[in-house]
């Protein structure tokens, strides 16, 4: 994996929805990337909407979500997103973590 993009959430599916959707083209265009999308515990649904989204549109195969026990906050949920990309046999060559 070239890309690694985490995109935090809390309590707002529908911007993370939308900024996933956003890098489509982006990550169609280098299908070395990927993009994850922890969230933080949120309590509203947030999960659900998020993974049907990425389910319904088709961006399973280089987007996924990653639903967090427990709200850490900004800094836990980039590193979250990362862990397991980073511990992978093919760790990213660049993360980017998208606010």
């Amino acid at each position: 994996m070239q890309l690694l993009v985490v995109i935090v959430n809390y309590r707002t599916p529908e911007l993370a929805v939308g900024c996933v959707r956003s890098l489509e083209q982006g990550i169609r265009e280098y299908p070395a990337s990927k993009v994850v999308v922890p969230d933080n515990a949120s309590g509203d649904g947030s999960p659900e909407i998020i993974g049907r989204a990425i389910e319904q549109s088709g961006f399973g195969d280089w987007a996924s979500l990653l639903a967090l026990p427990r709200n850490g906050g900004f800094s836990y949920g980039n590193n979250r997103g990362m862990e397991q990309a980073l511990a992978s046999g093919e760790p990213p060559r660049y993360v980017w973590l998208l606010n």
